[in-house]
Formats: structure tokens, sequence, C-alpha cells
């Protein structure tokens, strides 16, 4: 065992339960149930990775008590009847095989239930809620659009509400019970109520959402009598020793009248006093705004709800669990102050499902990063399921298999972005003979830059050049890869991964000079001075960046960023051109550094190649910025310190532009090499954004599908 991690991977213990460390799988919604909510064994195989990774218990996210009615995702785990059992059995008996244990969290949506509404059947809610504007869909690119709401203008899809009865309430609370009798049934250790997240025992909790004046609203007290009975209810079926607990926003964020800590402490006493086990503390927001799914429960903000976690453990003798970005070892110092008991861990599973393995072997260096970009959960409103950007195995577990290769091949990567990397990585877990070219000085391509607007990319970075290290796969900077050399090395197959390049996007006025493409502002920001950046530099610039360069700050991306804070030379006003993912990451890294940005797109959307839930966040981060986003124009003219673009009713509009920043233009760049290569080896492959535009996860996917091909 690491000494330091010697809170986190001591072991635990939540009722009669004992578990080998301090970190769970946190409940996530993955829509991996095969259909009408068996578990298959894709599902057994999720969680079996996750539990052969050391994890010391997983907790299937949102299984529902009364499925199909009352289910938060259209392909949801079901427990609403015996007849889902036997998958559950296989389930659990997949993670048990690993020394881990299982809970299932229970899970009735309520008025964020799915699919009620497709069957013509009303959302059951302790009182009809309050109609509000939605800010989110506004960001959504049209097919997004259309494929999240274009179901529910079906013939015959409407949204009504219905107020629970006291017969209503009677048919949740056992509903609850039978399932938790279903779980232990099947084999199952543990249940987790789910009470927070907006679903029914949320809303009901909520003075917010619960405007009841009977025994189930008004006070606190009434208004967590649910929770509590259905804690007590479950108590009475299971018996006293099999472990139940429940998950409990500690506050509501973005809200006025919605839970806060004091509601939280009062109902967690209440529910203890009832029979749970432990407490698992979260966190909710208004659902009505994009920006609250990074606020409040896939949080953006590192260890946001440890002060919550902390207060209700300070009220109650039961093990609190938390989660939301914590970093091992914050949370290894968090268990040693008594903040916290035990911390579930949701993306950065997904991200490396052998994290605490890793713990143990004292190798915290060799753990896969979470990038917090919302590859994973963006998938569940889009209904389809979860997947990562940054592992490729995460929810094709059954698919993706590192297997041992037929016959060792010596191969040739041409390219150390992540792509290249990625290949290189599995080719050699796979027996391969793999060596890596690079033409630059250093690993990462553009990902490098992204890291300096992004830093959370430069994780991966580091995480994929301490593999090449570890897997001691030799690694050629600053060589580019001639005929001659390959026919030296004689490679059995070749990997193109020389990334995207950039067409100059030639509008009248592009090659002035403080006119950038994308291509020349990564060269001032990383130091590498081409002659068209060195003519539109001065001479002060050229040389502090040149001295920046040979002193070795710009070798560090986290050293420009935040010499970036300071030293920029870009004029007060810019205009970027491309509203992509790289256009609103430097627009929104600009305008933090004080410049007024206008963001200019020629189509409907903006950062269509981010993710939504991300896209949420960093549109709204603009906004409060100022910037000045402009969609359906086109840019048609750059004049010293100024540009004309028109409008999508053909209006022509000047404003002022400094420096304009030309972030459109990309295109595949391995086509010509890949067709040179195969006139020299029989075996040529082409990867990442050589092949196809697809960003980090593009590039991780293709690669690690390629390696596993060779």
């Amino acid at each position: 065992m690491s000494k330091s991690f010697s809170h986190l991977l001591s072991p635990g213990r939540i009722g009669s339960m004992e578990l080998r460390n301090r970190i769970f799988m946190s409940p996530m919604g993955s829509n991996l149930a095969e259909p009408d909510g068996f578990c298959g064994d894709r599902l057994a195989q999720y969680y079996a990775a996750r539990a052969k990774g050391g994890a010391a218990m997983v907790i299937m996210g949102s299984v529902g008590v009364a499925y199909p009615r009352g289910s938060g995702n259209q392909m949801q785990v079901a427990i609403s009847d015996d007849k889902y059992i036997p998958g559950l059995a296989k389930v659990a008996e997949a993670v048990h095989a690993h020394g881990c244990k299982i809970a299932v969290q229970l899970q009735h949506a309520g008025a964020i239930a799915v699919n009620e509404p497709l069957r013509g059947m009303p959302l059951l809610v302790p009182s009809t809620p309050t109609q509000k504007d939605f800010d989110w869909p506004v960001d959504l690119t049209p097919q997004e659009n259309k494929d999240m709401f274009e179901v529910f203008f079906q013939p015959g899809v409407k949204i009504e509400y219905q107020e629970a009865s006291e017969d209503d309430i009677e048919w949740l609370i056992d509903a609850f019970a039978e399932a938790a009798v279903r779980a232990k049934a099947a084999g199952i250790d543990g249940v987790e109520i789910h009470a927070g997240h907006g679903y029914i025992l949320s809303a009901f909790l909520s003075p917010s959402s619960n405007k009841r004046t009977d025994r189930w609203g008004g006070t606190l007290e009434n208004r967590a009598r649910l929770l509590v009975e259905i804690v007590r209810r479950i108590r009475t079926a299971v018996g006293p020793d099999y472990p139940v607990w429940f998950r409990i926003d500690g506050v509501e964020h973005l809200k006025n009248d919605g839970i806060t800590i004091d509601d939280a402490i009062a109902a967690t006493k209440l529910g203890v006093a009832a029979g749970a086990d432990a407490v698992h503390v979260t966190m909710y927001a208004d659902a009505s705004k994009g920006i609250s799914f990074t606020e409040a429960h896939t949080v953006q903000q590192p260890g946001k709800y440890v002060p919550y976690a902390a207060a209700i453990k300070a009220n109650v003798d039961v093990p609190v669990i938390t989660v939301g970005r914590v970093e091992p070892e914050l949370a290894d110092a968090y268990i040693a102050q008594g903040k916290f008991d035990f911390l579930a861990m949701a993306r950065k599973l997904l991200a490396d499902d052998e994290l605490p393995n890793k713990l143990m072997a004292g190798r915290p260096d060799l753990i896969r990063p979470c990038i917090y970009c919302y590859t994973c959960i963006s998938q569940i409103f889009l209904g389809s399921h979860t997947r990562c950007a940054v592992n490729a195995r995460t929810g094709f577990e059954q698919s993706t298999g590192i297997e041992p290769a037929a016959s060792r091949k010596k191969v040739m990567v041409i390219g150390g972005g992540p792509a290249g990397m990625e290949v290189a990585r599995v080719a050699t877990l796979r027996g391969h003979d793999v060596q890596l070219f690079e033409a630059s000085d250093r690993l990462g391509g553009t990902a490098f830059f992204s890291s300096i607007v992004y830093p959370e990319n430069g994780k991966l970075i580091d995480y994929l050049q301490a593999q090449l290290h570890e897997l001691e796969i030799p690694t050629h900077l600053q060589t580019r890869v001639t005929p001659e050399l390959v026919r030296g090395m004689k490679p059995d197959a070749i990997v193109v991964a020389t990334g995207a390049r950039r067409a100059s996007v030639k509008v009248p006025g592009y090659d002035l000079a403080h006119v950038l493409s994308g291509d020349e502002l990564r060269e001032m920001v990383t130091g590498k001075l081409g002659a068209s950046v060195k003519r539109k530099l001065n001479l002060r610039w050229r040389l502090m960046i040149n001295t920046g360069k040979r002193i070795g700050l710009l070798n560090n991306n986290r050293v420009i960023n935040k010499l970036s804070e300071r030293f920029l030379p870009l004029g007060e006003h810019v205009l970027i051109y491309g509203g992509g993912l790289v256009g609103v990451e430097v627009a929104e890294f600009l305008a933090e550094r004080h410049r007024k940005v206008t963001l200019i797109e020629p189509g409907p959307a903006f950062g269509k190649e981010l993710m939504i839930v991300r896209r949420w966040r960093i549109m709204d981060s603009l906004r409060k910025l100022g910037v000045r986003m402009l969609k359906e124009c086109e840019l048609i003219e750059i004049k010293p310190g100024k540009a004309s673009y028109r409008t999508g009713n053909g209006q022509i509009q000047t404003i002022r532009a400094d420096t304009v920043i030309m972030a459109l233009g990309a295109e595949p760049s391995g086509s010509d090499l890949t067709e040179h290569m195969k006139a020299i080896c029989s075996e040529v492959h082409c990867v990442g954004d050589a092949d196809e535009l697809g960003y980090i996860e593009g590039a991780v996917r293709n690669g690690h599908r390629v390696a596993r091909a060779i």
C-alpha cells in the first residue's frame, strides 16, 4: 500500500458490509441496459472492469423501481419485477469475481422521467411544477435539437403532471421496498435510495418543487417524510443487517427557494434515525439552466461538495460518502481530517478503471486522467450510452479488449500527438515492436497548444508520454520521416498520425500583419516561429518569445498559460473567425485575458464539436465575459484595424479588429503521406485528425482501434 494514500486505501465498513478501501464507483446512468430494462453482458463487463480495477464497491446508477414508469433514461436498468433478478445476479457475480462489492441505486425520476410522456402517462410529482423557460436549447445544433426533442412532438405524446395522492405515495413506497428485496435476492450487497438530483424524493424534499399543504409538504419533517418512510419500509423488508443508505443534495444551487444545507442535515438525521446505514452527499441545481449540469452533480469546480459532506458528517454517526472531482491526494487528507469516509468516483473511473490498483501499486503517475470534457454525460442527453474521450474501452468493454497479436510486427508510428501515442501504447501492449517518430521537438501535437487554452488536455499528454516511457517505446523527436528512413527501418506496418493541416481562408486581407492563422497563433504561443509569424511580429516580441523559448519557459504548457496573463502579442480588440471548438476555447482564453472578443461563425451554432454539457458551460462563460457572438455571418474583408462581415439577412457590418484570428480551415493531413508510404510498406494505416477530424476523442478512439487491428 502506498503510504501517500493510507487513509483512502484503508478498509472501511457500511453497516455489515466490509469494504477493501474507500473508493466507490459512483452511481451513473449509463444507458447500457438491454431493451426493456434487462442487464446483459455489456453492462456486466462495464462494472466488472471497475471491480477488477480495484474499487471497493460499484454502485449501479439510476435503477428503476417502477420501470417503465419513472425511468430517467431510455435504456435504464430496471428492478421493478422479479424477471429482472437473473440479469442483476449476473452483474453481481461478475463484480464479486474481482473481490468487489456491488450496490444498486433505487430511483424514480418523477418530473424528469422520459418514458411516461411517450406512453401517454402523466409524470408523478409532489406538486405541479411552475413552468420555466429553459436557456440551454439555444446552444444546441439543429441536429441535436432534433435528436432530443423530435420524439416529444409525435402524435399522442404529451407532458402532463399527476400530483401524488395518498395511494400513489403508498404505491411508490412499496415499489422501493420491493426493489430492495429483489436486489437482495439477486446477491446485490446493498441499496442506495436516490433522494437527490431533482428526482421524485428530491422533489418532495425541496421547498422549490413541493408546495403541498398536507402531511407530505410544508415543514422539513413533512417534506422528508417520504424518504423516511421508504427507509423504514426497506429496512423492514430486508432485515436489520442488509446495508441501506440514501443519496441527498447538500444544497440546490442557483435557486432561491431550494434545499439548503440545514435542510440536508435535518433530513439526513431523520433518515438515519429511520434505519439508514450511511449517507451519500451530492448536489443539484436549477435544471432550466445549461450551466447547472456543471455547477452540480457533474461538477466542474474541484471539491465543491466537500464542505456539505463535512457539515453533514458533523451531525450524524454513520459513514458519509461524497463525490465530485476530488483528487486522490486530497481525498486521503479529507478522510484523515474526518470530513467524509468514502469517495465515490464517477468520471475518474470511466477515464481509468484501474485507478485504485494504480494507487495501491504506488503509481499514481500512470493514472489516465479525466479531462472533464463531459463526453460521458452528454451521451445520455442524446439517448446514446456512456463513453469516454480518453478511454476508448469505456462502454465498449466487450469489443475493445487488448489481445496479444498473432505475430510480432515492427511498427513505425509517424506523429506524436494523442492518436500516435495511443497507437504506440496499445500496439506495444499487444506485443509489437513499436517506434514513434515526431517532426517537432515535443510530443502532444496540436493538443499541446489546446492544453494552454484548456489545461486539462495537458494531463492527457503527460499520461501518454508516461506510457511511452513506462513501456520503453523508442521515441524520435525532431525526426522527419523520409522514404530513406522507412526503407532503412523496414517496418511491417506504418501508422500515419500527422494530425490536421490548416488551409488559409483567403478572405481579402488575410495576409495582413495583424491576421493570424491557427497555425501562426500556435507558433506564437509555443515559441516555434515560422517565417510568416516572424514577419508579423515586431522585434520586441520576437526577442521576448525567443528568450522564453531559449530558457525553457515555452516548453511547459502551464507556464505558458500563466505567462499569457501578462504577455500576449495581440491587440485589445480581437476578432475570431470560426466558432467551432477551437474558436470558442480561444475566445474564452482571450476574454479572460481582458481582450474584447468578437466571435463570428458562418454556421448556425457555436462549439458544435464540443460535447453539449461542456458547451453549455463555455457558452455561459463567453456571455458572462462579454464576448460578442455572431452566427450565420460571413467575414468578407479585413483591413488594418477593422473587418467587415455579412449578416444572415445580407447586411454588411464593420467592426474594430486590432487582431484577427482565423479559426477555420482545418482538414485531415494524412492522405498524401499515406499513399506515399503504401509504395514502400504493404500495411499502412492513417489515424486521428490525419484521417478524419475528431479532436481528442476521435484521436484516442481511432488510435486504439487501429492498434488492435495491426
